[in-house]
């Protein structure tokens, strides 16, 4: 095993954050952005599926009522907080189960350095319930399964740092624009009833991205993302190594006379990883270790969403989108299309309300290698208030 001492990275966060903070304020430029509107949101949002025999679970679905709040500290400073609560259930073999609680929250502050310079420090705080009992852990892998596309699914993470820098110039007809962000997460305790410490592996991430004028009424932009993370580690031992992820996507804003359009596409690749398991004799004692393989996955959307003026003060957006996702071992892998939107209704100037309703449908393959059906839905209620 390629083990190394456990450290308590907890009390290296705030340091870490100030000094990435300081550094990136005088060395990095970051595309400038106004900063000085507020805002506040809140609303109740409910998705649900239900699946054919075969797929381990029956349903399974999420409460959550999120709230976010942003504005301005100072002329050159943005904050923004977001928090939720939430309710996981899974039907599976016949019993209901349930996760439930606040999720953590997060607080991201954005600095204009420079007239050209933007920097981002993002923490989360671990309120949410990131120790889970056996059923509660099957509520979270259920509604972590990308191709579904859940909003929550972990609950709490532990706490964690994030810092980034961006910078972004013209070149002839073209917007240039780099980024980057490294995020430094704290240990805790995955498991409820153990002492196990999890910490999980720090992140970087990098981002390059182009965009264009096309004719007199579209914008084309076209973005590459790399995430590279480092070994996650229980109780001072490796435990896994998650591959690199890949993801390309170009959208395309564009109008067709009183109505505006966004197409879109995107491509993220995980990349094998390495996961190390214990070996123990007859007794129970460990022996030694092992590493296995993961294998790869990959996830590709594309869809449209649109604005769509009915009267002078009433309009739509509808919204269709189509997931696929191949995972190297088969089960899991499969489909989704989304269709529906949402309607914006101004209400006494800054107020903003916005009910919203998706159909979902699709398959997953099976254990077997068979595909089951797979369909749900979204409703949901959204009110924004803007100073």
């Amino acid at each position: 095993m390629r083990a190394r001492s456990m450290h308590n990275r907890t009390r290296h966060l705030a340091p870490l954050a100030l000094t990435a903070a300081l550094l990136l304020t005088f060395w990095a430029p970051v595309a400038a952005q106004d900063l000085r509107n507020g805002s506040a949101g809140g609303g109740v949002h409910f998705q649900g599926y239900s699946f054919d025999d075969g797929l381990g679970v029956q349903s399974a679905n999420l409460l959550l009522f999120p709230l976010a709040y942003e504005f301005s500290a100072g002329d050159r400073t943005r904050l923004d907080l977001y928090g939720a609560w939430a309710r996981g259930q899974v039907e599976a073999d016949g019993r209901r189960l349930s996760l439930d609680g606040p999720v953590d929250t997060r607080i991201r502050a954005r600095f204009r350095a420079l007239p050209w310079a933007l920097v981002t420090v993002g923490v989360n705080l671990p309120t949410g319930n990131e120790s889970h009992t056996d059923e509660e852990a099957l509520v979270s892998s259920a509604l972590a399964t990308e191709l579904l596309g859940f909003r929550e699914a972990a609950w709490g993470m532990g706490s964690a740092v994030t810092t980034g820098v961006a910078t972004a110039w013209s070149v002839g007809e073209w917007g240039v624009g780099l980024g980057g962000s490294y995020r430094v997460s704290g240990e805790f305790n995955p498991e409820a009833g153990s002492d196990l410490v999890y910490g999980p592996g720090n992140q970087l991430r990098l981002r390059a991205a182009l965009d264009r004028n096309v004719g007199e009424a579209s914008r084309l932009t076209l973005g590459a993302t790399v995430q590279n993370f480092a070994e996650d580690e229980v109780d001072g031992r490796n435990l896994f190594q998650a591959g690199n992820r890949f993801r390309v996507d170009l959208g395309l804003n564009f109008r067709l006379g009183a109505t505006t359009w966004t197409a879109y596409g995107a491509n993220l690749w995980r990349d094998r990883g390495d996961l190390t398991l214990d070996l123990v004799d007859q007794d129970g004692a460990v022996v030694g270790d092992t590493v296995l393989t993961t294998g790869y996955q990959n996830v590709a959307a594309a869809g449209v969403n649109g604005n769509v003026p009915v009267t002078g003060t009433f309009r739509v957006r509808p919204m269709a989108e189509l997931r696929v996702q191949n995972r190297e071992l088969g089960q899991g892998s499969g489909w989704l299309v989304a269709a529906g939107g949402d309607l914006p209704l101004r209400l006494m100037g800054a107020y903003e309300v916005f009910p919203r309703a998706m159909i979902r449908v699709g398959a997953m393959e099976s254990a077997e290698g068979e595909d089951r059906s797979v369909w749900g839905g979204d409703l949901g209620l959204t009110l924004r208030w803007r100073r």
